[in-house]
């Protein structure tokens, strides 16, 4: 089983998204090869500035106090330090900075004062803590190996890499330690003029090479790990190639060219069949929110014979993941040409996964035949045969790991 844990706090299903609760089905598959990364979790710099930070506020807080209270004095000074490192960054013209809406905003308002704090007039997000470095940097440098624990203790790994920094920054790191622990305002001066040297420690080859490594070779204690050699075909082609795969039909296609054990060539293939099968239900769901009061038989008139799905995989894997008896019911509707029984497969399988939020379902064919919207979409337009043959609608954690790699692989 994927436990959310594993996944960003941002695209944990709610509600109001995620309506076929597909996120279980492409993340299950995904993480049998990129066991770290999270789809937000594509930058570099902001890996290095978390680890930095974690250092930081588990060193601050003393260790006599009680667990739950130091728990939450890290916590404190974490987000502290990630505002303080964030107005830095963008001084010294950083990108992918977290909450960069308000830290421009501020800069730009020189009659704004500049303060660290909890507050809202503080605070670089609504909810820092979840959207900020400490809820979705977290569970990636977890898994990585960098951290451990509740409190986001570094690893020796996670050590080494910010000593790294320590020494790139010098006497820098004693006025930053200064200006975190400063209860007035902040000086904009002081902020531009040690932004340069941040941006240079974070961004320094002694930082960025180990943790390119530790990102992209993920974490060897991993059950069946299998991203290491991920990794090293991507650095055997990307260090020797300018043109680099840019999206994950791409960048599969280049691991498999390159002779990838046969788990790794299995697992590859899962992706490339599921897809296609979410894709093509997708399509189907999403018309029908655009159908409402219409009926059935109009529905399945407008459908009949506009698409082949000759290109959908005979089965999908055994595994055990979740919808995986109505994906197959699905899939085989799809395979026989039989669109009404797709669709009553696709509405069971939403009103499922709606009860199971305690909701309402989007969109269901009520008993006179007649299609009931709840939440309408107004511009999803039925796919064309070729969209739903090469469309990508699931990121399998491979989109940040293709970025770091397309940004930071160097040509040999």
């Amino acid at each position: 089983m994927v436990f959310l844990s594993l996944l960003d706090d941002r695209a944990k299903p709610k509600g109001s998204r995620d309506p076929l609760g597909f996120e279980l089905v492409w993340s299950h598959f995904g993480r049998k090869v990129i066991g770290n990364l999270t789809t937000i979790t594509s930058s570099m710099d902001n890996f290095a500035v978390a680890l930095f930070g974690f250092y930081w506020a588990n060193e601050f807080v003393e260790e006599k106090l009680e667990r739950n209270l130091r728990h939450r004095r890290i916590r404190e000074t974490f987000l502290r330090y990630e505002q303080l490192a964030g107005y830095i960054r963008h001084y010294g013209g950083g990108a992918d900075i977290m909450g960069i809406t308000r830290i421009k905003q501020r800069i730009d308002d020189d009659a704004f004062i500049i303060t660290l704090g909890l507050s809202t007039e503080q605070q670089i997000l609504s909810d820092q803590a979840s959207y900020g470095l400490w809820g979705l940097y977290s569970s990636a440098a977890h898994e990585t190996g960098l951290i451990e624990g509740n409190d986001r203790t570094l690893t020796t790994l996670g050590q080494s890499i910010t000593q790294a920094i320590f020494q790139q920054l010098g006497s820098i790191a004693d006025e930053l330690k200064s200006l975190l622990n400063h209860g007035g305002p902040l000086n904009r001066q002081q902020l531009m003029r040690v932004s340069e040297p941040f941006m240079n420690a974070i961004q320094h080859s002694s930082v960025q090479e180990p943790l390119l490594e530790a990102l992209l070779s993920g974490n060897p204690s991993e059950p069946g790990h299998l991203q290491k050699e991920v990794w090293q075909i991507t650095h055997k082609n990307f260090s020797t190639q300018e043109e680099r795969p840019e999206n994950n039909k791409s960048f599969i296609d280049l691991v498999r060219a390159n002779n990838p054990s046969e788990r790794l060539d299995r697992y590859l293939q899962d992706i490339l069949d599921v897809e296609r099968l979410l894709v093509a239900t997708n399509n189907i769901f999403h018309y029908c929110r655009r159908m409402d009061g219409e009926s059935l038989a109009k529905i399945l008139e407008t459908l009949r014979g506009r698409y082949i799905y000759s290109h959908l995989p005979e089965t999908i894997p055994e595994d055990n993941f979740p919808r995986r008896e109505y994906l197959v019911s699905i899939l085989t509707a799809f395979r026989n040409d039989e669109m009404q029984h797709a669709i009553e497969q696709i509405m069971q399988m939403h009103k499922k996964v709606m009860q199971l939020r305690s909701g309402a379902p989007w969109v269901e064919v009520e008993a006179d035949n007649h299609v009931r919207v709840r939440i309408k979409s107004e511009t999803v337009e039925l796919r064309s045969q070729s969209e739903i043959e090469r469309s990508w609608d699931y990121d399998y954690f491979l989109g940040s790991f293709i970025n770091i790699a397309r940004n930071h692989i160097r040509m040999s």
